[in-house]
């Protein structure tokens, strides 16, 4: 497999051959997305339809076709609107709300249940915060590819249902579904997605109520899920916002702490805040030195689960930390200039294709042991999001340097 060094590189093998791959394999005629493709690269059939991967791919063939791929890439974008905005209309009960201005056709907020068949009937009615993030920022980028005012309308119906009905007005974020059920732990990873889902509204519209918004999930970020000791993400905690007991409130993923490096370093750019940068470098340096595995077949990749001295918990290893370790390089690029970070973010890249892509270049083993061998025989959809990210952070990297 030929190496990618340049963002032009990068361009061509995502837009070329990634997406075009995908979108032909991927699309459903009788409506939205399949959930997986087998390691052949044919999908594997299904009727669920679960919202967190049908945004997740309309995310990407709208970015693609921001990128000028294909036409055939807006077509599936516009494939993957047509089925949420059909989801939203035909799954959403009424809600009373005290909000008018932000009513859906049958009079409610919109939001969307966690899973639907094919035949649009609701298999799991839970509307789940972390699928509606990926509404929302999927929503951002089909307006960019549509300019469609539909879809801003639709994404701040879903940001108005999570604040009237979502929110915990009492210790502050969000519970994590609706009907409130006391799900525990809580997790930081919906407000992490709801921030970047906010920056994505506020880029694609220049609303600063967005920032606003925004600004409200980094303050969570800065008072509840650091570890000030050693600059490192809590991921699970109690209904107060105190770690979870026992091991989970010890658990630090190192993917999550290099998104969170990424996502500081766009709101920063956008919100022309920059007091968070220490935050940024320590949860750089937490992720790096004991996230990456320093030794074996697989050097330099990313373990999945570590814990709060950074002791390996899981050496099991996914595509998504991967990614965001990319993405992460990037972000301390361009917060430095140093130009070892620029390298080493195509070089891991390339990492990830030696390691986890099939031959065809386009598909994956999604999940491997340290060594490599393959723990499972399908690829989600849904992390087709993570990887066309990176790739395209590489693209706007050369190309706003150009």
């Amino acid at each position: 497999m030929v190496e990618l060094h340049t963002g032009s590189a990068v361009r061509s093998w995502l837009l070329d051959h990634v997406c075009p791959y995908w979108a032909s394999r991927i699309v459903d005629s009788d409506g939205g997305f399949f959930e997986s493709l087998d390691a052949q690269g044919h999908p594997v059939f299904s009727q669920t339809r679960k919202v967190l991967s049908q945004a997740r791919l309309t995310y990407v063939f709208s970015h693609a076709a921001v990128l000028g791929a294909d036409s055939k890439m807006r077509e599936a974008a516009d494939h993957g609107f047509d089925w949420l905005r059909r989801a939203s209309t035909a799954s959403t009960p009424s809600i009373a709300t005290l909000d008018d201005g932000a009513r859906g056709p049958n009079g409610s907020l919109q939001a969307w249940h966690r899973s639907i068949s094919a035949r649009d009937e609701i298999i799991d009615a839970t509307r789940d915060t972390y699928d509606q993030a990926f509404v929302i920022f999927a929503m951002a980028w089909y307006h960019r590819a549509s300019g469609s005012a539909q879809a801003l309308d639709l994404a701040e119906q879903c940001y108005r249902f999570l604040e009237t009905h979502v929110a915990d007005r009492v210790h502050g974020g969000f519970f994590e579904e609706f009907p409130q059920t006391g799900k525990l732990p809580r997790r930081q990873n919906p407000h992490m997605h709801l921030l970047e889902a906010t920056l994505a509204m506020h880029q694609a519209t220049g609303n600063s109520v967005w920032i606003e918004r925004a600004s409200s999930l980094v303050a969570l970020f800065t008072d509840i899920f650091i570890d000030q000791g050693t600059g490192a993400l809590a991921e699970y905690f109690d209904m107060a916002w105190n770690r979870a007991e026992g091991v989970p409130g010890t658990l630090r993923e190192p993917g999550h702490q290099f998104e969170w490096v990424w996502l500081l370093g766009q709101f920063m750019r956008q919100s022309g805040r920059r007091d968070l940068e220490g935050h940024a470098q320590r949860l750089f340096a937490f992720g790096t030195q004991h996230g990456l595995d320093k030794s074996g077949p697989l050097t330099g990749v990313a373990f999945d689960v570590l814990d709060n001295h950074g002791r390996v918990v899981a050496d099991t290893k996914l595509v998504w930390p991967q990614t965001e370790y990319i993405k992460a390089c990037i972000a301390r690029f361009e917060a430095t200039g140093d130009g070892s970070y620029r390298q080493q973010a195509f070089a891991h890249l390339n990492r990830l294709r030696q390691h986890f892509f099939f031959e065809d270049g386009a598909n994956w083993v999604n999940h491997v042991t340290r060594n490599g061998e393959s723990l499972v025989q399908q690829t989600p959809a849904r992390v087709l999001y993570h990887v066309f990210l990176a790739c395209a952070e590489l693209i706007r990297l050369e190309e706003c340097n150009a």
